[in-house]
């Protein structure tokens, strides 16, 4: 039985980085095409878009009362972003594409940053205070996060870019790549969520516990599409589409988790939840500190330089994920 599930998770990362890619082309074009930028578009819509699998990873996760997977899979893939992000900039190294970032991200960052240390309190400090069933912890990462992408939709501006400028477009073409994104979408959606069911069936199999499970196996294969889409992007030269993608798709990977907390049945999720979880919480919070020292550089001395916070990022990464693994 092991052997159909794993048959289908490899056809099932197979479409879903496909469609990635097709979304992030897509995205690229509706922020060249429109007054909405790159950060915008990749912050809140290819963000959500790509993160469907963690929500479909989630809920049925909580449904049966596995509070460590429901976490432990948001926690991962906001992990697993950051270090793929930093991977794909050792590999563009020569290109120094993040000297080329919007400073816009920094508010994407504060919100990430917050919504770090609210989860690392609600894991450490065991709060009893709920509403519904609900924890008070789901209700302010909720509020953050609405509040957050208020904020961003009001402060991003259109990027001035003579690409921008020299395209000439119609509603026609506008309305037709949207509904292409909404395809693409759909498609991560049904795919992606059968690459976390099958991931999950896969790792039970084979006796791993549910923290592994939830943090690395669930993780790495919800985050495919964040991935492929974030690589294309770089590739396309749009790295504020690339990092807005990767912060969105961290902060919605957060918000997952509260909504998971609606459906866990068996009280306040965050009680239930194993605290070793709260390191990767501490992990993503010094992780999005680096992302947001790095758009902050204009100029570099050489591509060691350059390259010195991806590589300490990457390694960190891996330390990490070794010591969940032992």
């Amino acid at each position: 039985m092991t052997w159909i599930y794993i048959m289908i998770f490899i056809v099932s990362a197979i479409v879903s980085a496909f469609a990635a890619v097709q979304l992030s082309k897509h995205a690229d074009t509706i922020s060249k095409q429109t007054k909405l930028g790159g950060v915008l578009i990749g912050t809140i819509f290819l963000a959500v878009a790509t993160s469907l699998p963690e929500l479909t990873a989630t809920i049925p996760a909580s449904l049966i009362g596995s509070a460590d997977i429901a976490v432990g899979n948001g926690l991962g893939s906001v992990l697993f972003n950051i270090f793929f992000l930093f991977l794909l900039d050792l590999h563009f190294r020569n290109k120094r594409l993040f000297l080329r970032v919007s400073h816009t991200h920094i508010y994407t960052g504060v919100v990430a940053l917050l919504l770090c240390t609210v989860t690392g309190i609600g894991l450490a400090a065991n709060l009893s205070i709920s509403a519904l069933n609900i924890g008070l912890i789901s209700f302010i990462i909720a509020f953050i996060y609405i509040g957050g992408m208020w904020f961003l939709s009001k402060t991003e501006k259109p990027e001035a870019t003579e690409e921008a400028d020299t395209l000439l477009t119609t509603d026609s073409t506008v309305r037709q790549t949207v509904k292409k994104f909404i395809l693409f979408a759909f498609v991560i959606f049904v795919f992606g969520s059968a690459l976390s069911l099958t991931g999950d069936a896969i790792a039970k199999n084979t006796g791993m516990s549910t923290s592994t499970v939830g943090s690395i196996l669930v993780a790495l294969a919800t985050s495919i599409p964040d991935a492929m889409g974030v690589y294309t992007a770089l590739r396309l030269s749009n790295v504020n589409l690339a990092i807005g993608t990767i912060l969105g798709s961290n902060v919605f990977n957060i918000l997952v988790i509260a909504i998971g907390d609606v459906f866990y049945l068996k009280g306040d999720i965050w009680q239930d939840t194993s605290s070793d979880l709260m390191y990767m919480s501490i992990v993503g919070f010094i992780l999005t500190a680096l992302v947001m020292l790095i758009t902050k550089r204009d100029r570099t001395r050489n591509t060691f330089t350059y390259s010195l916070p991806s590589a300490v990022a990457v390694v960190t990464y891996l330390i990490v994920v070794g010591y969940i693994i032992i």
